[in-house]
């Protein structure tokens, strides 16, 4: 895109201009040379537009899975639209959309709140359809995640939901790069950590060589934010690429950071999470890393950074 806009640009100058033919081609030549020249500064462009843009994450999650019988995912997924049609009229939500894995009949909901207050009237306000919604469901899971000063906000409907609270790491952080107003084409990685007790410090000490590594060299990472449920023993992470590619790059760079937490932790559950174009380049890692994947809705969308 840069290319073409840079080439067009140039073109157009030297047509205005009122240039001849010779002069024309020449012009057309060095547009293409510069063009190219530049292209590869886009990455660093970028780099630098979410170094500008990026502030700790505060925003507040919730992350309901809810395991649908295959008789029931027809009626379950004809919901989407109506919880759709609530949440379009809720200032406070960032972004909003279901995936979906048909192999193990599990509907997940990707969404943030702008404060405990917003996710509790998001709750409020899709409760008539989230009951329909549960009456299909044989199992459904919830884990609310949020910065430690939200979630004390949360503890009475987190146990009136029968919810787990995440605490978020206050080095997480969110780049502010997603497009709004558009449908969420992102891909996110899902990690829950099993840590045990006597090695929880120690991985939890990993974490600032993950944020290093991501604020260096990830401009197309959305967030990165670990959150703790310590009576659990679950560590995860908060994370979201703009693109297939972006995550794989997000994969190879953390790799010197995954060498120091290996070992300090027992197990880990991966999930990824995107459209199923970006998925279709995913399928190859996520078979080699035993995670699953989850379709993205078309209809999800970004509301707000």
């Amino acid at each position: 895109v840069g290319f073409f806009v840079l080439f067009t640009a140039t073109l157009s100058l030297a047509m205005f201009a009122g240039a001849t033919s010779g002069q024309l081609r020449s012009s057309v030549r060095r547009a293409a040379s510069f063009a190219r020249a530049i292209a590869p500064r886009g990455a660093i462009i970028r780099r630098c537009m979410a170094t500008n843009a990026r502030a700790q994450d505060k925003r507040v999650s919730i992350a309901p899975y809810f395991t649908v019988p295959s008789e029931n995912m027809a009626k379950f997924k004809a919901l989407f639209r109506e919880f759709y049609k609530c949440v379009d009229n809720e200032p406070n939500c960032f972004y909003y959309g279901f995936t979906v894995d048909e192999k193990s009949g599990v509907v997940f909901n990707r969404e943030c709140y702008d404060s405990a207050e917003g996710l509790i009237k998001h709750i409020e306000n899709t409760a008539d359809v989230g009951a329909q919604a549960g009456a299909l469901c044989s199992d459904v899971r919830l884990e609310i995640h949020a910065p430690k000063e939200e979630a004390v906000k949360l503890e009475a409907i987190a146990k009136e939901i029968n919810a787990q609270i995440f605490i978020m790491d206050e080095d997480g952080f969110v780049n502010n790069n997603m497009e709004t107003g558009k449908p969420d084409t992102s891909v996110s990685i899902h990690p829950y950590f099993k840590v045990a007790e006597e090695k929880w410090d120690a991985f939890v000490a990993t974490h600032p060589e993950y944020y290093k590594l991501v604020k260096a060299n990830e401009p197309d990472c959305h967030m990165y934010c670990f959150s703790h449920n310590k009576e659990a023993g679950i560590v995860f992470n908060r994370e979201s690429y703009r693109s297939a590619e972006a995550l794989k790059n997000h994969i190879e760079n953390t790799k010197p950071a995954n060498e120091i937490a290996d070992g300090l932790f027992e197990s880990v559950d991966l999930e990824i999470h995107g459209p199923p174009a970006e998925l279709e380049k995913l399928e190859g890692v996520a078979k080699e890393i035993g995670a699953r994947l989850f379709v993205a809705d078309p209809d999800s969308r970004v509301y707000k950074q």
